[in-house]
């Protein structure tokens, strides 16, 4: 089956006009997409089979439904829609993963790269991990069911980050994407 990806400038185009007017969010995409392409590239020259247009493209168009309720599943369906499932299948988990944490010996996916571009972004700014939850764990702190939920997001993204890190052969930090 042929696959349809978009070029860089299809997808940012895809991205502005299902997007609106939001310079901050079109930013915070083009952040990560820049750090996904370099994992990807990374990655790919330690020998991981990957697939760089999609993880440029999905990555572009991660939050193209953000501030509708489940954005990663709306993005996921009108992706679909436009003919193409194989971004949408990584736009829908780039928020938890489908709930599910990768076991060690499971190979590396476009999915796990996007969901840690994501996950090192708040809003354009680089954060770790810890950083990330640590912001949410305030916001949420008077919600225990929240507060598990984000205990098991972050275990999830640390056992993410420590599969990348693994395959690099250095910390997550110590890549400095391109922009």
């Amino acid at each position: 089956m042929y696959m349809s990806t978009p070029t860089r400038a299809e997808a940012i185009a895809t991205l502005e006009k299902h997007l609106g007017d939001k310079p901050a969010r079109l930013a915070h995409s083009l952040k990560v997409a820049g750090l996904a392409v370099t994992l990807g590239q990374l990655l790919i020259a330690k020998g991981i089979l990957l697939n760089l247009p999609l993880i440029e493209a999905a990555a572009i168009l991660h939050d193209i439904c953000k501030g509708q309720p489940d954005h990663d599943r709306a993005g996921g369906e009108l992706l679909r829609s436009l003919g193409y499932p194989e971004i949408a299948a990584i736009v829908e988990v780039h928020t938890r993963l489908g709930g599910r944490t990768p076991t060690p010996d499971e190979p590396l996916s476009e999915a796990e790269v996007v969901y840690m571009a994501d996950k090192s972004y708040r809003r354009v700014n680089r954060v770790s991990i810890e950083e990330r939850y640590g912001i949410w764990r305030d916001t949420w702190k008077d919600n225990p069911e929240r507060l598990e939920s984000l205990t098991n997001g972050e275990n999830r993204a640390k056992a993410v980050r420590a599969r990348i890190e693994k395959a690099l052969g250095i910390p997550l930090s110590d890549v400095k994407s391109e922009e």
